[in-house]
């Protein structure tokens, strides 16, 4: 039986190449559905999109002229208005509801108060609204809501389990224990700390209403391209890439500093790690996960990324691509956890074919991602690639002078062409 596929953030980047991606592999409709608020969100800060971006309607009538498939279709839709959401599931009817519809920037939720209430408003209220209108339309809809690994950015572990444990531990010179409970989650951002309650939302709603839910704890994405659009005649279907210092990407901004000559930019010491995962990958997991089983009340959690990895060795892996690179240290804008335990994270069998060979498979994931962007060198502006944002609101005597790194990059740059 053919299955209707609703993706919710149909507009973005990873909403429109897994409609994409669904789309051409599978013989089910699929509806993406967006309010396109991140557009206007990128022109707030200043983003500026490596690939100029046609509306979602345009780039479906490219699919269809490309691929010869009329399955692929778009909505224009809220998820803060639940009667919309209603109307979209009552209308086509989804075996399948995705949800990748967030503001997903965690300096933009650091940014001003009223950018940390949007980040909430959205991610909370928009997924609570989904699943009220799941539980009333059809419970059965399997529903896998994407979330994020920064969610245990926080806390300081050497293993981070999928599932509900038990704790034993000593306090107060006694010995307690918790019972089956989920590991604990700490962010160190208002954008992940909307995950953490979006988590604590899905579990809630899986116990008390019986709902099939996967929660998709994702790494950091690299990529600009899959099969389907990899081809340059095929770049009308690339997603949106941002590599500026709101929206953008470690890699993403690494990646275009690199076409331009560097420097790259390092925030503090670089000894930070960060959770990694090929686009090519991630769609190829969420489609496996679309089609697990799933019994009612069950609250699957996949950590969906193939290595852990430090930002000095990330500008490493690129050096070794595209030859020497010269790498600016520069004042972290963020508070990141200096953790002393290394983390092992437990990996979902679903995603377990997407570890296979995942060195060589990085490689060439940047190689096709430094291609990709040198194609559009003109577009990309360095001038946003900089952090504006600082977590720690200091004095403006204080602040980093943001003219001054900019001009000591500047020269580091000239110095590194010279030579």
């Amino acid at each position: 039986m053919k299955k209707n596929i609703l993706i919710l953030g149909g507009d973005g980047y990873l909403g429109w190449t897994l409609g994409l991606a669904f789309a051409n592999r599978t013989n089910s409709d699929v509806i993406l559905a967006d309010n396109l608020i991140k557009r206007s969100w990128e022109k707030e800060a200043g983003s500026k999109p490596l690939v100029p971006q046609l509306s979602p309607k345009k780039k479906i009538a490219e699919y269809k002229r490309l691929f010869k498939k009329t399955n692929l279709s778009f909505e224009r839709a809220d998820m803060l208005d639940y009667d919309a959401i209603v109307r979209l599931i009552k209308s086509y009817k989804p075996s399948v509801i995705i949800n990748a519809a967030q503001q997903p920037s965690a300096p933009f939720s650091m940014s001003s108060a009223r950018n940390s209430a949007i980040t909430f408003e959205n991610n909370v209220v928009g997924n609570l609204n989904v699943l009220w209108a799941i539980a009333e339309v059809n419970p059965e809809i399997k529903y896998i809501k994407l979330g994020s690994a920064g969610c245990y950015c926080g806390v300081d572990t050497n293993f981070i389990p999928l599932n509900k444990i038990d704790f034993r531990f000593e306090c107060k010179g006694k010995m307690r224990q918790i019972k089956n409970s989920r590991f604990p989650m700490y962010a160190t951002d208002f954008y992940h700390q909307s995950k953490i309650t979006d988590f604590l939302s899905e579990e809630l709603a899986s116990e008390v209403w019986n709902l099939k839910i996967v929660t998709i704890q994702q790494s950091t994405i690299f990529g600009a391209t899959i099969p389907e659009n990899q081809n340059q005649k095929f770049h009308k279907l690339a997603p949106r890439f941002n590599y500026d210092a709101v929206f953008g990407t470690v890699i993403n901004r690494f990646v275009c500093q690199s076409v331009l000559g560097g420097p790259l930019t390092v925030y503090g010491h670089g000894d930070q790690e960060t959770g990694l995962i090929s686009l090519s990958d991630t769609v190829d997991n969420i489609i496996r996960i679309s089609k697990k089983d799933l019994k009612p009340g069950q609250h699957e959690v996949v950590h969906n990324y193939t290595m852990r990895i430090s930002v000095n060795k990330i500008t490493e892996m690129l050096g070794n691509i595209t030859g020497n690179i010269p790498v600016a240290h520069i004042e972290n804008p963020r508070k990141e956890a200096v953790g002393t335990l290394k983390k092992e994270t437990e990996t979902h069998r679903a995603v377990k074919r997407s570890h296979e060979y995942k060195n060589l498979k990085a490689q060439k994931e940047l190689e096709n991602l430094i291609e990709f962007a040198s194609h559009y060198k003109k577009n990309i502006d360095a001038s946003i690639i900089l952090p504006k944002i600082y977590w720690k609101k200091m004095a403006l005597a204080n602040k980093p002078n943001r003219n001054e790194t900019k001009k000591d990059i500047l020269q580091l740059r000239h110095s590194w062409s010279v030579k």
